[in-house]
């Protein structure tokens, strides 16, 4: 009989990696209003070697996005949502 745990670990990791996710949305909120503050200089060296590693990483993410059209789908999908109204507000 297997063991009842194995569906508990996966679980686990799930809440984890979901966690870890927020966690690094929040340093990431944190890392701009910081930086439009001009106070990103304040933090500590490897806070400011995290959010180098963190900028680094959204590159390679936003290059792969638009290399694979990934971008362009998600803001066609979010113009959709828009009434005629809301773009000519928006100038778009």
């Amino acid at each position: 009989m297997p063991c009842s745990c194995e569906g508990a670990e996966t679980q686990q990791i799930d809440d984890l990696t979901r966690n870890l996710n927020q966690a690094t949305r929040a340093a990431c909120d944190l890392r701009t209003i910081l930086r439009r503050g001009g106070t990103e200089e304040d933090l500590a060296p490897e806070t400011r070697a995290w959010i180098a590693q963190h900028d680094d990483w959204d590159r390679r993410r936003i290059a792969q996005e638009k290399a694979s059209g990934e971008r362009k789908k998600a803001r066609a999908a979010a113009l959709d949502k828009l009434n005629l109204d809301e773009r000519r507000i928006l100038g778009l």
